[in-house]
């Protein structure tokens, strides 16, 4: 009986062990290791989440502009000439979207944002400590479109290493 016990408390242990060791530390989240170990499904998941909240998270704050400012006070909705003066509105048309998406067949294709991290990370080892969240952040419409032009930012010390 005991030796039975003996193998079983030995397994949970080895179980456990092994369970840790494939686990990122905290420092290694985010990182150029994890993403470059992802599959390209995992890396379309991510990026349609981080896309999705941002999305979702810039309606609702724009939305509770028309709550906090200029309340009572008529607005215009714009036209093609003039856009519109709304809290929301003005408030929308100011902050980043992430548009260079395309809806194929089998889902969507979000390679114009996981080519250009998957590429700076794979030609720049350097700047894995880059978290990729931040990344993200420099792949919208305005801003970079290319692992290239990520490079250039983290060259002018506008991308940090985080460790």
């Amino acid at each position: 009986m005991s030796t039975k016990c003996l193998v079983a408390v030995g397994a949970v242990v080895f179980l456990l062990f092994s369970c840790k060791a494939g686990r990122l530390r905290p420092e290694q989240m985010e990182r150029g290791g994890e993403w470059l170990s992802w599959t390209t499904s995992e890396r379309n998941r991510y990026v349609y989440g981080f896309i999705d909240g941002y999305l979702q998270g810039r309606l609702i704050a724009c939305e509770a502009a028309d709550q906090l400012f200029e309340v009572g006070q008529p607005h215009r909705l714009g036209d093609d000439q003039h856009p519109t003066d709304i809290p929301s509105g003005r408030c929308l048309a100011s902050v980043d979207t992430y548009s260079r998406f395309k809806y194929i067949s089998s889902g969507g294709d979000l390679s114009a944002y996981t080519n250009p991290i998957t590429e700076f990370y794979t030609k720049h080892p350097e700047y894995q400590g880059v978290p990729f969240p931040f990344l993200l952040k420099y792949l919208s419409d305005n801003k970079c479109t290319t692992a290239d032009e990520l490079f250039r930012m983290a060259l002018k010390g506008e991308l940090h290493n985080i460790r």
